[in-house]
């Protein structure tokens, strides 16, 4: 029998399995999230500091785990984050504006943030921390000092975390954009 007709194509026949992409390690995945949170909480701590607005820290460092560690909850995707925070600091204006600094002002701020959430689908527990050291911040009912900064530093953390969970490779964020 004559092989020559078969030698020809014998190299498509022949072709090395794709290499399928190495999945990395899970504790390069636990590194890379906490790098996320260092950048994120460093940037946000540095701009606090330099501006006096330290009382916001705590709200976006819960958020800042929840984004690098959790990133596939929906709870943590950038309409969340920074509509939840929003709503929050709204909140906190409505209740200052209405009830001034009475300790129960603070319990209304968190009962409107939740129900702004949850009417805007924006449903982001960090938030709920918002309407409260907002309060305790006693800035004041001009709403530009309470919303600027809560904008400022949910979009500072939700571009970190784009840039850093999307690099790595087992990884996509957002789930979702809605």
């Amino acid at each position: 029998m004559d092989n020559s007709m078969e030698a020809p194509n014998k190299h498509l026949q022949e072709k090395p399995p794709l290499e399928a992409e190495k999945p990395i390690p899970l504790w390069v995945e636990h590194c890379c999230s906490l790098l996320g949170v260092f950048i994120s909480m460093g940037i946000i701590s540095l701009i606090s500091v330099y501006y006096h607005m330290y009382i916001l820290i705590p709200s976006f460092a819960s958020s800042a785990v929840m984004l690098f560690t959790s990133y596939n909850n929906p709870l943590a995707q950038p309409r969340n984050v920074l509509g939840g925070h929003t709503m929050c600091a709204i909140a906190r204006i409505i209740s200052n504006y209405f009830f001034g600094q009475e300790w129960w002002a603070i319990s209304v701020a968190v009962l409107l943030a939740a129900f702004f959430m949850i009417i805007t689908k924006t449903l982001h527990p960090p938030g709920g921390g918002t309407a409260v050291v907002a309060h305790m911040a006693e800035l004041g009912t001009n709403p530009f000092l309470v919303l600027f900064p809560v904008v400022v530093n949910a979009i500072i953390v939700i571009i970190a975390a784009l840039i850093i969970n999307n690099a790595i490779s087992s990884r996509k964020y957002p789930m979702f954009w809605r």
